[in-house]
């Protein structure tokens, strides 16, 4: 009997100190799911929240991005309106039947220089390789999924074509410059309107963007909740299963006392 209770004791203190193994490594993880086998469904469900998370943080990058992109397109097109109030002073100018040809060569002048520097502006700006006033539009993955939902979208603006009446002008004569005078009005109300959209896309960026944050910090909290060790539970069972060991190594150890006395009596 002595025997069969030390091998029952045996046992236990195995199972105890396995799951005392166990519990350590628990707590120093603060994970419970460390293998598929320790809770396969709660693996699968914690794995496709945290690719959700990703997949949302990406999202938040790719606003940010766009965000850049659409501030320097915005920042050209302001440069662009300060010019095109001087195309429009100059047309109004030379639209006073009071001017010399000499004056109206001049004023011409500086109107050709400005329309290329409008020119220039619009087929230089680009950002990362893309000419965002030159016809280049952005497509911005914000969600998780492939439906359009999913999209923020930019149709761009070609500032070449819009400012081609404008570069076409002509201001050295009174009609030419009345004529000038009304495509740079059509011209600097077209860039204001696409002023517009890119402040309206930006701010829809801005509201997907702070969308795309709180969703990630609750995917992450609840896969967290799933993958996460509860550690005033396990710091209890730690204390249990210690107490559990100690006793099983005590009566362990009586058990052993008692078969020597035997045997020493016997013998």
């Amino acid at each position: 009997m002595t025997s069969d209770f030390s091998s029952f004791s045996s046992k236990e203190i195995n199972k105890a100190q396995s799951k005392l193994s166990d519990l350590f490594n628990k707590l120093a993880s603060g994970t419970r799911i460390r293998k598929a086998s320790d809770d396969p469904a709660g693996l699968a469900v914690s794995a496709s929240l945290d690719a959700v998370a990703t997949t949302l943080k990406q999202g938040i990058r790719n606003i940010s991005d766009t965000q850049s992109a659409l501030e320097i397109a915005d920042s050209a097109l302001g440069q662009i309106s300060d010019i095109s109030s001087r195309l429009q002073e100059l047309s109004a100018q030379a639209s006073n039947g009071t001017l010399s040809t000499e004056q109206r060569g001049a004023l011409q002048s500086e109107y050709s220089a400005l329309t290329q520097e409008v020119q220039r502006i619009a087929s230089t700006t680009e950002f990362n390789g893309k000419k965002v006033l030159g016809g280049d539009g952005i497509s911005t993955q914000v969600g998780t999924g492939s439906d359009p939902s999913s999209q923020v979208n930019f149709k761009g603006v070609d500032v070449s074509s819009l400012v081609s009446d404008v570069a076409t002008g002509d201001i050295s004569s009174v009609d030419g410059a009345r004529a000038a005078l009304e495509n740079v009005q059509s011209f600097i109300s077209n860039v204001s309107s696409v002023r517009g959209d890119i402040g309206s896309i930006s701010s829809r960026l801005e509201a997907a963007q702070k969308n795309n944050e709180s969703q990630r910090e609750s995917v992450i909290t609840a896969s967290s909740r799933i993958r996460d060790e509860d550690v005033a539970s396990d710091t209890a069972d730690l204390v249990a299963t210690k107490i559990r060991l100690q006793a099983g190594t005590a009566l362990s150890a009586q058990a052993n006392l008692a078969k020597a006395t035997v045997q020493q009596l016997l013998s």
